[in-house]
């Protein structure tokens, strides 16, 4: 089995001790940090790659198309939702997210997340269980509220800020789409023409505003 795991913290740390324990899986390390990866190569017969897990030309390094699973486990709720959300783009059978807020949870489970990780010193252990038993969703996180993710094409607002734009509350901004670039949304982040925004919307309403906001006819 070929397992990405992306974010090497504590969790990612044992995750990794346990799956190259007994050579059985082809494992995948990504992380930010140079120095830590040159210990992750060091210490464990996996694939360590230095970089930002949300880039997708990263992701086909790491040869996601292939991937029986990926695990997303770094220290931001947004980033690992980002990188949930690739994983399923690149149609991997098994993606497992280490979430805080209770809000992201519930709507990862609507693209398919296998199983949602509470951050815990079992974390590790549950996500290799999840392992052994591929194909087994975890539907213990039900949505809630509507809340559900959305993908708008925005028009006529090019140039402007996504802190100018001043969408509601009831709406989060999670990446902008830039043709074959994903990039992580954030206040600063200028909308150019022809990108999408994927969205996490809170109900009906809120995607009537959001539509009203990004897209000028």
């Amino acid at each position: 089995m070929r397992v990405i795991v992306v974010g090497i913290g504590d969790i990612g740390y044992e995750l990794a001790r346990d799956l190259t324990r007994e050579g059985a899986h082809q494992v995948v390390l990504i992380d930010t940090n140079e120095a830590r990866c040159e210990s992750l190569g060091e210490q464990f017969d996996a694939l360590v790659l230095e970089g930002d897990g949300t880039h997708p030309e990263l992701l086909q390094k790491a040869l996601v198309e292939e991937a029986d699973a990926l695990v997303a486990t770094t220290n931001s709720d947004a980033i690992n939702t980002v990188i949930a959300m690739l994983a399923k783009r690149y149609g991997v059978p098994t993606i497992i997210v280490k979430l805080k807020d209770l809000g992201l949870r519930a709507a990862c489970q609507e693209i398919g997340v296998a199983r949602i990780i509470a951050p815990s010193i079992s974390a590790a252990a549950q996500i290799v269980e999840t392992l052994q038993g591929l194909g087994r969703p975890d539907l213990s996180l039900v949505s809630r509220g509507g809340l559900r993710f959305v993908e708008l094409e925005s028009q006529g607002i090019e140039g402007a800020t996504l802190a100018e734009i001043g969408l509601p509350d009831s709406v989060l901004v999670l990446t902008v789409v830039r043709g074959e670039e994903v990039l992580l949304a954030r206040g600063k982040t200028r909308i150019e023409q022809g990108d999408s925004l994927l969205l996490l919307v809170e109900d009906d309403k809120a995607l009537e505003d959001a539509r009203s906001i990004l897209v000028k006819e």
